[in-house]
């Protein structure tokens, strides 16, 4: 990339002169706030997603509404709404496959 050639910053869309190849952003401002969406996205991906499993008992699908990992506490009484199974007793049948998010 020749330095004198314009580009256009990647948040405010305003034309700019790099300093170096790797410029995508024209000032640290438009850096941050690029930085900021993006993981206030990512967060709130994280949040809403949570993972399916099929229970081994009736084959249902079956969404969680917490995360195993770090509330791990809510699966000790968290119930299949299929065949009122409760999950705890059968989460050594659940395998890495009949996991998905």
């Amino acid at each position: 990339m020749n330095r004198l050639n314009p580009i256009f910053c990647k948040t405010c869309k305003e034309e700019f002169t790099p300093k170096s190849e790797r410029n995508i952003f024209c000032s640290r401002k438009c850096f941050k706030k690029d930085f900021y969406h993006r993981k206030k996205a990512e967060e709130l991906i994280s949040i809403k997603t949570f993972p399916c499993f099929i229970c081994p008992s009736c084959g249902n699908k079956v969404q969680l509404e917490f995360d195993p990992v770090k509330e791990g506490q809510n699966w000790l009484d968290f119930v299949c709404p299929g065949c009122n199974t409760l999950m705890i007793n059968v989460s050594d049948q659940i395998s890495t496959d009949d996991i998905s998010i």
